[in-house]
């Protein structure tokens, strides 16, 4: 379970990578809103972040199973809660300190706060491995 963790970490870290240097270019650089930002690299950071899981940390309990169009729904509609968590954060900070020097700092922190969620989520519900009579590996 411990390796399983520091990989879904080293993902949600790339994705982080992903989605801080997005809302980096699109909000503090070119000004665009930083809700509508937000949803956009999430989506993106999101659509890296199931493949990345899919192949690399949850490979063993899906050795059998493509990347599909239902597992990215389902990963995207799953990350949709942490996304609540992280837009909620992103909301609050901004409202009680305006003056943020970079609108990615409250970002980051908003990020940070939903990863525990999704971990759990797509652990349990996502890339469950399949009862079966075969030993693990």
């Amino acid at each position: 379970m411990l390796k399983k963790i520091i990989k879904f970490g080293i993902t949600g870290g790339l994705g982080t990578i992903t989605n801080l240097l997005l809302f980096f270019v699109f909000a503090d650089t070119l000004h665009i809103n930083p809700t509508i930002v937000s949803f956009f690299c999430f989506l993106i950071a999101c659509t890296q972040n199931y493949c990345i899981n899919h192949l690399w940390t949850f490979r063993f309990e899906n050795k059998d199973v493509p990347l599909s169009f239902k597992l990215w729904g389902k990963f995207i509609l799953g990350s949709l809660v942490g996304f609540a968590i992280n837009l909620s954060i992103l909301t609050v900070l901004l409202n009680i300190y305006q003056s943020w020097p970079l609108k990615v700092i409250p970002q980051g922190i908003g990020i940070l706060a939903g990863m525990i969620f999704n971990f759990i989520f797509s652990n349990f519900f996502i890339f469950k491995k399949e009862k079966s009579n075969e030993p693990e590996n």
